[in-house]
């Protein structure tokens, strides 16, 4: 779901993305699917095939209007990753593999996610001129996306408004995509903490080799700042809630685990 009365479907075949309105008709008729545009994603090699596909947004019902319980006699803070639906991430994510003999012996093909604004497939939906029912990858991909691609250990993904957490191989990483904190962050990057506990990097460009699976390189030029923590925190889930990002530790053999938070 992108807005209250929008969906975007998977065209595995054809590797679109459709976007779609949910169209009711005054009196009994039963609702329908109205197709808005059609997105084409980066172009397979006709050796390559996407083998399963899922969408991830942030879960914005997951914060409440409960009032929170008081932590350790403090009392609960802002919501800091809360956004409105409409500013929050969307997640392509693409199981892709190489369909030729050799490759069917590879255990795990590889997973490339594609980040983009909700926002941003909600106005190419609605603001694309009239006639135009397709449009193509490099038409639009590569200045509002930003693409990832991971082999082994597929990421844990958390959307936190315009940040996302990904974990992966106990390693926590964070993505920012808000604009002003990427402006800010380039601003201070002169004035360094001193703190050796995570790195922060701003970056413009993201990109994930064609190789066999894709007829070109794919490109994305979404800017993002990129926190990478150095220290291991061991985690093996993540979760945000309303303080932060919090992480779930299980040792081997200890049946209690322990949570971390990172706010």
């Amino acid at each position: 779901m992108l807005s209250r009365d929008m969906i975007a479907l998977l065209e595995t075949d054809s590797t679109a993305l459709e976007l779609c309105r949910i169209v009711e008709e005054p009196g009994d008729g039963a609702p329908y699917l109205c197709t808005l545009i059609r997105l084409g994603l980066p172009p397979l090699t006709s050796r390559a095939s996407i083998v399963a596909s899922r969408f991830i947004r942030e879960n914005v019902a997951a914060y409440s209007d409960i009032p929170s319980f008081a932590i350790e006699d403090r009392p609960p803070r802002r919501f800091p990753f809360r956004n409105s639906p409409e500013e929050g991430l969307l997640l392509i994510i693409l199981t892709v593999r190489d369909m030729t003999v050799e490759a069917r012996m590879v255990y795990s093909p590889p997973e490339v996610t594609i980040v983009t604004h909700l926002r941003t497939l909600v106005a190419l939906a609605t603001t694309t001129s009239p006639g135009v029912t397709f449009i193509p990858w490099k038409n639009w991909g590569p200045r509002v996306t930003a693409c990832f691609r991971k082999y082994h250990h597929p990421y844990q993904y958390v959307p936190m408004g315009e940040r996302l957490a990904m974990l992966s191989s106990s390693q926590p990483f964070l993505f920012d995509f808000n604009s002003s904190r990427i402006e800010d962050t380039i601003r201070r990057s002169d004035n360094s903490s001193g703190r050796d506990v995570h790195v922060t990097t701003v970056e413009h460009r993201s990109e994930i080799s064609g190789v066999s699976l894709f007829r070109e390189d794919v490109v994305g030029e979404l800017p993002y700042i990129y926190v990478v923590w150095t220290a291991s925190l061991g985690w093996s889930r993540i979760a945000s809630y309303e303080e932060g990002l919090t992480g779930l530790k299980l040792d081997v053999g200890d049946f209690h685990p322990s949570v971390a938070s990172r706010h």
